[in-house]
């Protein structure tokens, strides 16, 4: 058994720094310091080749060192570190029961990186891959290998060009090796796959800068522009990417680039950890002094990429790079072991040595001590100088051994999977955008967390779809054609920006089982859309689907902007009697609805807290005090992004959402993307205005009450009390 060192020198983070920096330490320290290296995953990854193992040029075990069989004598641990109370110079950490535990340590260098980041970007998160991982490399192989695998036994040319579509996002170091590798694997591996034309790939590099690789001379970039443009691989400049979906991206000029890939490379994430850091910070990254400790505290130390230090070989910023994480690592391990001798520290200066980038078909640019080198021969020294950076000579081997494969034989075209459907996931829609079509397998369930869906029907005569219904936030649907194993009998489509949570169907059909309340849910779901409301009344939908929203839409009696006052909201309602106000942008565009119901619970908040005023804030996540909570905006409880109906969409598609989601009434705007508030759709309105029409064309045979269902004869084929008491009541 372990007897417990009395001095302890902690590093979180197991990269190319902490390693580096735990070897140096246990090299130059006695045995009765422990060195302790805490990082979530047990191995080290080589970043530099994580585009090879997508290439599938090497294998991903390749790529992964053991710590433990790296680093002996020092102990490693893959619990979360929490919280680095500098105070008290612990370190919290979440053991392997799940309980927080503490270790004290003398000294503490935080070598935790950056976290990948794709939030920045609408849809980034659910559609894209990273690269940060051996796991993500392999998810990104295995995921191409299968687009292959797609194309080849698609029969429409289209949707095969969209299988065979990759997009990478940033032009890095990163970005370009992975395109570069992805083109060489699709390419190369074509012979294997009659049924697919080289020229139906298609990969596309996509730089917000007007040049690739900006770390690079002016002369290497045109060189790897040009040779990664002779590969066939097609870089777009100057275009920054604003939306990510399932069927591509979006650029800021309007272009949209189809493809069923998308790699992510830019963006970075501040670590939970350096958030929670009491310790000064720049734009996310720990400021330090020149030795590298931390600002303001002598037993606390950053490096690599979550750390913002000097050069002081020439007054620059440290780039975010292994190679100078690795120096650092070094450097860092020396102040240490001086500081605990009492000996002075050394500033942190190294002179790099060059750069390296491969750009696939076994080119690559260098520049190495100011020598610039291109196409084979950097390629060459490339491979040679990472073989023997690898961190251990059993990597070596293995690196070696895939490479020389590589040289002789095909790539590995074995895609090991597990099943697609067990899984939860997101996924972002643009407007236009399908989630399914109609007669496409089903696969997926889905709940709808922002934005307005449209329901499609083809037409049996001509083709021609027809709108048949709209959800929004709250409702979920595809559950029918996974229940009755059937194809989908209707298409969905994004009316707006939309956000669903995906279910597979093994796991809807796990949580359909054993969760009572969503049974009884998708119960009640299928029973009302069972129900077939307009058979009860063909006269009234005889009228209605004649109709546009526009025969029926009124003026919207009361507008308010988003900046108005909590204040100025309660007047407005008090002195008007209003249910129900539409918030509009500057531009007169829909941002929201604000109803009674959500005053009232606003107020019952402010209440609680006069109560408590030894927690004066006026609303959840306001630092405003109560005394200034007339001075709140509105915008912080109206309902954001509201379902609205278009001046052009049928009064009966608006009727029906009307009746599913239990609403008197609906916006109406003038266009169904982005248009400007016109007025509303009011169930008393549309009933009186249909009855009407109907006694003035003589098409009620019989009176009027026994056309009309009363409250009691609709509410009888509803059960969700919440949502309404029948038509009655909502139209």
């Amino acid at each position: 058994m372990m007897t417990r060192a009395t001095r302890q020198v902690v590093i979180v983070g197991g990269g190319f720094g902490g390693v580096q920096c735990a070897r140096t330490l246990r090299r130059r320290l006695p045995a009765d310091v422990e060195i302790v290296l805490f990082n979530r995953e047990n191995h080290m990854v080589f970043h530099p080749l994580l585009p090879e193992v997508v290439g599938a040029s090497l294998n991903p075990d390749a790529v992964a060192a053991p710590l433990r069989q790296m680093l002996s004598g020092v102990r490693c641990r893959t619990e979360t570190v929490r919280f680095v109370d500098l105070e008290r110079q612990l370190i919290e950490f979440e053991a392997h029961d799940g309980h927080t535990r503490t270790l004290p340590y003398e000294h503490v260098v935080i070598a935790c990186g950056r976290t990948a980041s794709l939030g920045s970007v609408p849809g980034m998160s659910d559609h894209a891959f990273a690269l940060k991982s051996a796991g993500d490399a392999m998810a990104l192989r295995s995921h191409v290998i299968q687009q292959l695998e797609n194309a080849e036994v698609s029969t429409d040319p289209a949707q095969r060009r969209w299988y065979l579509s990759f997009l990478v996002i940033g032009a890095g170091f990163s970005g370009v090796e992975v395109a570069g590798e992805i083109n060489d694997l699709v390419r190369h591996s074509c012979r294997f796959y009659p049924n697919i034309s080289p020229d139906e790939i298609s990969v596309t590099l996509v730089q917000s800068r007007d040049h690739i690789l900006p770390e690079l001379t002016p002369e290497l970039r045109v060189f790897a522009q040009q040779k990664m443009q002779e590969a066939g691989i097609t870089i777009v400049l100057n275009e920054r990417v604003t939306a990510a979906t399932a069927e591509g991206v979006s650029l800021a000029d309007g272009r949209r680039l189809r493809g069923a890939t998308i790699v992510s490379t830019v963006g970075t994430g501040v670590p939970l950890l350096v958030e929670r850091l009491a310790a000064p910070k720049d734009r996310g990254s720990l400021l330090t002094e020149a030795d590298m400790r931390l600002k303001g505290w002598a037993t606390a130390w950053a490096i690599g990429d979550c750390a913002r230090i000097v050069n002081a070989y020439d007054e620059s910023l440290c780039p975010p790079t292994g190679q100078f994480a690795e120096r650092q690592g070094r450097q860092v391990a020396e102040n240490i072991v001086g500081a605990l001798g009492g000996a002075d520290t050394r500033p942190f200066a190294y002179k790099p040595l060059g750069v390296f980038c491969a750009i696939g078909g076994r080119n690559a640019v260098a520049e190495i001590l100011g020598t610039r080198i291109s196409g084979f021969p950097a390629w060459f020294l490339w491979r040679a100088i990472y073989l023997f950076k690898l961190p251990s000579w059993s990597r070596r081997v293995k690196v070696g051994a895939d490479w020389a494969w590589d040289l002789l034989f095909a790539r590995d075209l074995v895609n090991l999977k597990t099943d697609p459907t067990e899984r939860v996931s997101h996924a972002h829609f643009r407007p236009g955008d399908f989630v399914f079509r109609q007669g496409e397998p089903a696969l997926n369930f889905y709940s709808v967390e922002k934005g307005t869906l449209e329901i499609l029907r083809a037409n049996d005569s001509d083709g021609s779809e027809e709108l048949v219904a709209m959800l929004g936030p709250g409702d979920f649907f595809g559950e029918m054609a996974l229940i009755e194993g059937r194809p989908r009998s209707a298409s969905v489509r994004a009316r707006t920006e939309v956000e669903v949570t995906t279910f597979g169907a093994q796991v809807f059909s796990r949580m359909s089982k054993t969760l009572t309340p969503l049974q009884r849910r998708i119960a009640e779901a299928i029973r009302q859309r069972s129900a077939r409301l307009w058979t009860r009344m063909p006269e009234v939908h005889a009228v209605l689907s004649r109709e546009r929203v526009s025969a029926f839409a009124e003026p919207a009696p009361f507008t308010l902007r988003a900046d108005t006052t909590f204040e100025d909201a309660v007047a407005l309602f008090a002195t008007h009697h209003a249910d129900t106000v539409y918030v509009v942008d500057a531009d007169g565009h829909l941002s929201g609805v604000l109803t009674r119901t959500d005053l009232l619970r606003v107020v019952e908040v402010l209440t609680s807290l006069d109560v408590a005023r030894d927690d004066p804030e006026a609303l959840e996540g306001s630092s405003r005090p109560i005394t200034e909570r007339e001075g709140v905006a509105i915008q912080h409880f109206m309902t954001p992004d509201p379902v609205a109906v278009s001046v052009d969409d049928l009064a009966s598609v608006a009727a029906l959402l009307m009746w599913n989601r239990g609403l008197k009434s609906l916006p109406v705007v003038s266009a169904s993307q982005g248009g400007r508030l016109i007025g509303r759709f009011r169930a008393e309105t549309v009933m009186q205005s249909v009855m009407q029409r109907l006694l003035t064309t003589r098409q009620l045979a019989t009176p009027v009450a026994s056309r009309f269902p009363g409250p009691s004869a609709v509410a009888g084929s509803r059960t969700d009390s919440h949502v309404g008491s029948g038509f009655s009541r909502t139209m």
